[in-house]
């Protein structure tokens, strides 16, 4: 009996250990979003193979929304974090939105293009490049998606 015993012990171990990494198995399957938010669109099917780094959902957090407006390095000199910004959205034409530039960029969007200017002439042409600027939103209740069109008018005089 007490073999009897010892083999059964040995053999819920051996099915306890399988689970255990049939758990682990499962946990690896699994698709955790680094945040909450809302799916905006899938490029994988269920049961299609996937590799590192794919990328498998585009999705924002509807209560972390911000504008990159793209302004011209010229205008730089005047701008400031914390400058009150005035936002007309197309989608509410008589809703006023407000909001306060964050982070100004450390680079023009000319170093992201994916097609560079090319020069092989040598001839050079001048061409204001613009810096994107981050502005963030104050809530108002409305529903903002991104990739709505905006128009913003940052006070200058705010330094």
């Amino acid at each position: 009996i007490d073999s009897e015993l010892a083999m059964l012990d040995h053999r819920t171990a051996r099915l306890q250990a399988e689970l255990d990494q049939q758990r682990v198995d499962v946990d690896d399957r699994l698709l955790r979003a680094p945040n909450g938010g809302l799916i905006d669109r899938i490029f994988v099917e269920r049961g299609e193979f996937v590799n590192d780094g794919q990328r498998m959902v585009l999705l924002h957090d509807p209560d972390d929304l911000w504008i990159e407006a793209n302004i011209k390095e010229t205008e730089l000199s005047r701008l400031r974090v914390g400058q009150a910004v005035a936002v007309s959205v197309d989608a509410y034409p008589d809703t006023a939105f407000t909001g306060t530039v964050e982070r100004i960029g450390s680079t023009t969007t000319a170093n992201f293009a994916l097609l560079p200017t090319p020069n092989p002439s040598g001839n050079f042409t001048k061409i204001t490049q613009r810096v994107p600027v981050r502005i963030g939103l104050e809530r108002n209740g409305m529903t903002l998606l991104p990739g709505m069109m905006v128009e913003v008018n940052i006070d200058v005089r705010d330094r």
